[in-house]
């Protein structure tokens, strides 16, 4: 997908996840932990991916087409857009009113700062920190090596 059409689509995610987290926030009167832990959840997250996609204009995709496929592309479509607030303004504007310290530098370091890909070795150091976190909130104490004895002797022994 072309690089315009993931950052348009990153920056209305961006957008439509802080008026969610403000309108939630300022309705319940939360803080945003509270909000986070209590109140955004892989529902929520589908939804707001779902207004974020729809918010790509025929116009982004379209420039995205051209590039693959000029002739296919009809010029008339890229007539002057109507004026109006940018995403980014937009952004900052709904991150002020939760009391954020928000430019647009901020808002397109965000979006920027998820291009690269991870390497394996990073997926892997993920993977392992979440392991922890998630084995350290249950109260599990145990390192991991204790863990791969214990494994180790129980598949030797049903093997037995």
């Amino acid at each position: 997908m072309d690089q315009q059409v993931i950052s348009n689509f990153k920056k209305l995610y961006t957008k439509h996840l802080f008026r969610r987290c403000f309108e939630v926030t300022e309705t319940a009167n939360l803080t945003l932990r509270e909000f986070w832990k209590d109140h955004f959840n892989i529902v929520i997250c589908l939804k707001i991916i779902d207004q974020a996609w729809l918010g790509v204009t025929t116009r982004t995709l379209t420039s995205a087409c051209k590039k693959l496929w000029p002739k296919a592309v009809a010029e008339r479509i890229y007539e002057e857009l109507e004026p109006g607030m940018s995403v980014e303004e937009e952004i900052v504007s709904l991150g002020k009113s939760m009391g954020l310290e928000v430019e647009e530098r901020d808002v397109n370091e965000l979006v920027e700062e998820h291009t690269q890909e991870l390497t394996t070795e990073e997926i892997q150091e993920l993977q392992s920190q979440q392991h922890t976190d998630v084995m350290q909130e249950i109260g599990f104490e145990e390192s991991e090596e204790e863990i791969g004895d214990k494994c180790t002797i129980l598949v030797s022994g049903m093997k037995s």
